[in-house]
């Protein structure tokens, strides 16, 4: 998958309805196009297949939501990782950090699968206490 996919965003009411690997060069008036990675993309259809009832779908206060919380946890690690004496921040020390930005760009494919994994799993479970 390509590094930036665009989400098709219904202008009336921030409904994702699909999504490109390039920006259209013709935008229409009724869509507006925002970059998003695939590791969004997947959790957005994530919540769409095990999350939502049937036909609902993912807006983009849903995708809004999970950057908010994405980039609350990496804040959480990294506090903890910088106050955490001993091997971890001697490693941390030694290599510069990647900014929230460039490190989804650099994702393996098995991290991503393993965190796509993990997703899915989080949804299923989730679900099943819903009923």
């Amino acid at each position: 998958m390509a590094d930036v996919i665009y989400l098709e965003v219904d202008r009336s009411n921030q409904a994702i309805l699909s999504y490109v690997l390039e920006l259209p060069v013709n935008q229409s008036s009724n869509m507006d196009y925002v970059p998003a990675t695939s590791v969004e993309l997947t959790y957005l259809n994530g919540l769409e297949d095990f999350v939502f009832p049937p036909g609902m779908v993912a807006t983009l206060s849903d995708l809004q939501d999970f950057r908010v919380r994405l980039a609350a946890t990496k804040a959480a690690a990294t506090s903890k990782a910088q106050a955490t004496p001993g091997k971890h921040s001697q490693k941390a020390a030694q290599a510069p950090q990647k900014t929230v930005q460039s490190s989804s760009k650099t994702t393996s494919p098995v991290t991503s699968n393993a965190a796509q994994a993990n997703l899915i799993a989080a949804l299923k479970k989730r679900r099943s206490n819903k009923k």
